[in-house]
């Protein structure tokens, strides 16, 4: 014979068991955490950074490609034509046995000109792009 639980009214219960649920929502969210990746960086080009309140600030010696408000497009402090900048960063990538590439785009600049940027950084070699945003 089976051993039901009954409430006070007579009325079966149902339990449920929510841990793996909940499991399975906080792994979601360490994925989630771990697999965005955003640099705070400080430089001497002044870049107006769009905000995000999820950023992470890390201090590192990678390549960097920023586009000011005037559209001027710098590889590590020193401008470059959009035409020279997949040459100058494969030669770059190369060098430093690096993989990454911090994208450094003032807020102003149009969206279709950062995606344009962010092909040539693709084309030169470089397997992740690291977008960074003020703090």
């Amino acid at each position: 014979m089976r051993n039901r639980s009954l409430s006070r009214f007579g009325r079966q219960s149902i339990n449920l068991n929510l841990t793996p649920m909940v499991d399975v929502v906080f792994l979601l969210i360490i994925f989630f955490m771990v697999s965005t990746t955003f640099i705070t960086l400080e430089s001497g080009l002044p870049v107006d950074l769009p905000q995000a309140q999820t950023s992470q600030t890390q201090a590192s010696e990678l390549p960097t490609v920023t586009i000011t408000k005037e559209r001027g497009i710098f590889l590590s402090g020193t401008e470059v034509a959009q035409e020279d900048l997949v040459v100058a960063l494969r030669q770059l990538l190369s060098r430093s046995g690096q993989g990454v590439v911090v994208l450094r785009a003032d807020q102003t600049v149009p969206h279709g000109m950062t995606v344009q940027v962010m092909d040539l950084i693709r084309q030169a070699g470089a397997q992740r792009i690291a977008i960074a945003t003020g703090g």
